[in-house]
């Protein structure tokens, strides 16, 4: 499983074009399955996405996807993990 940190590398103003698109992009990728939950970090200069365990070649093809990779107004960082305990209610992330 991969937790990715997103942090604005411009300012908010740069990244706001590319909002709507970014947003598009996750929605696809829940929709797959693909990301297990998202959202915006409260300082508003970034986020947070949970993915589902996949090749690492696989999530840097996805990432590449996103316009805010590609206006380069965001770097991700990439944490990769075995979630080994949860609550009852999220069991399912174990085996994602």
């Amino acid at each position: 499983m991969y937790l990715l940190n997103v942090s604005y590398s411009k300012n908010p103003a740069q990244v706001e074009a590319h909002i709507k698109s970014h947003g598009e992009w996750v929605g696809r990728y829940l929709k797959e399955g693909v990301f297990l939950f998202a959202g915006p970090k409260k300082s508003g200069l970034g986020g947070v996405i949970a993915v589902q365990s996949m090749e690492k070649e696989q999530l840097l093809q996805i990432l590449a996807e996103d316009s805010y990779v590609q206006a380069d107004v965001a770097d991700y960082q990439i944490l990769d993990f075995d979630c080994k305990a949860t609550q009852a209610k999220l069991e399912a992330l174990k085996l994602a």
